[in-house]
Parts: C-alpha cells; sequence; structure tokens
C-alpha cells in the first residue's frame, strides 16, 4: 500500500482520474490511499488569502508559505507513518523512471505528501523548510501543479503488486531499463492500408521473434 497526501487549491481536479481504469480499482482495492488538504482552508484572513505579490515586483502572484504549513500540520496529524514531502514546479529535478522506483522502496515507512504550485510559483521557503524533494515532470509550463501530482501518483502505482493484472508486463515495457524504449507492437488486422504486420512476428518462432523485439527496442533520446 501507498499513500498520498495532497496539497491543492483544486481537489476537484482530481475526481475523473482517480475514479477511472486501474488507478481507480486500487484505491478501491485500498493498494493506493489518497487524501486532499484543500489549501483555501488553510488561507490567512477572513478572505482565505493564500498567495500574494512576490517580493521584488514582477507579474502573477505567488502560493504563501504560511498556509501551506498550516496544512502539512494537518497532515502530520492525519499519517501514521514519516513525511516524505515533494514540491511540484519547473524549478524541481527531472522526474525520471528511477526515482518512481527508488520512491515505492520507501512507501513502507514513508507517506508522500504532494504540494501543488500554481500562479507564478510557490514561496521557495515551502521547499527549503518542508520538502524532501522538488520535482519537475519537463521542460513546459503547465497551468498547475495537480497534473505533475497526477503523474507522481500513476507511475508510482502502477508499480505496486496488485496494480496491473499481468505484473510481467512491467519488466519488459519502456523504461523498465533505462533509457529504454520497447519494441513496436502490431495486433489484427496482419494488413492495414497496405502497411504489413512484420512476417517475423507472424512465424511462431519464438526465439526469432525475441530477437526481433530486441533488435528493435530503442533507447530513448535524452
Amino acid at each position: 500500500m501507498i499513500e498520498f497526501h495532497i496539497i491543492t487549491l483544486f481537489p476537484e481536479f482530481f475526481h475523473s482520474p482517480l475514479h477511472t481504469s486501474l488507478l481507480g480499482k486500487a484505491i478501491e482495492k485500498g493498494i493506493v490511499k489518497i487524501y486532499f488538504y484543500p489549501l483555501r482552508e488553510y488561507g490567512i484572513g477572513k478572505y482565505r488569502k493564500v498567495d500574494d505579490e512576490p517580493y521584488g515586483g514582477g507579474s502573477g502572484m505567488v502560493l504563501k508559505v504560511e498556509p501551506i504549513a498550516k496544512a502539512l500540520e494537518d497532515v502530520k496529524k492525519n499519517s501514521s507513518k514519516e513525511l516524505y514531502t515533494i514540491l511540484l514546479g519547473p524549478r524541481g529535478r527531472m522526474y525520471e523512471q528511477e526515482i518512481a522506483i527508488e520512491y515505492t522502496q520507501k512507501k513502507e515507512e514513508k507517506s508522500f505528501v504532494l504540494i501543488c504550485g500554481h500562479y507564478e510559483g510557490v514561496d521557495e521557503r515551502v521547499f527549503t523548510l518542508f520538502c524532501q524533494d522538488y520535482l519537475s515532470i519537463g521542460n513546459y509550463v503547465l497551468s498547475s501543479g495537480e497534473i505533475g501530482a497526477l503523474v507522481v501518483i500513476d507511475s508510482l502505482a502502477r508499480l505496486l503488486p496488485g496494480f496491473m493484472s499481468n505484473p510481467n508486463s512491467l519488466s519488459v515495457e519502456s523504461f523498465s531499463k533505462k533509457n529504454y524504449i520497447e519494441y513496436p507492437q502490431y495486433t489484427r488486422p496482419a494488413e492495414f492500408l497496405g502497411e504489413k504486420v512484420p512476417e517475423v512476428l507472424l512465424s511462431g518462432n519464438h526465439a526469432e521473434i525475441e530477437r526481433w523485439r530486441q533488435q528493435n527496442a530503442k533507447k530513448a533520446i535524452h
């Protein structure tokens, strides 16, 4: 079992993806547990303020440190494990499969806290005071950290026993080895619009098929 605590301005963002497909089934079975902490509930003052203008000027608003600190206090109360807190944003290290594997090895003693950034960013003191990691899911700009949080949740969950109906597929899929991209896949019909399935895959010769797959697997370009 793996446990996630999500600090977010938009908990409703997660509703559909967490109730569909394999991830939804894993949550139903208790393989994955997820708790939400709506950041607005921890806002400052009458209007529940969660953001402010950045020091030094600039466009946009920055998420304040105090509401996130208050949310983390509740996370501590709700978790029986030590917290491993992750801030999601473009300044973080690039998230890769090796990190996902490393995280799943911590699942017995750690609860994962995902802090979803928004607006122009998050007060840097959130990271320096409370976080053990800072992750980016790619060199592009997204509207919020909720998307990144979903990527982390799904990529960790699918590594857990019981998540996949055929766990052997994990050993041959893309990134199961460093920079490995899985070979091309085909299914019926054997020919479509003039494009044919490679003859070797129709041969029934498993040794030749395996050789073809190894030859056509690729290394990821990074």
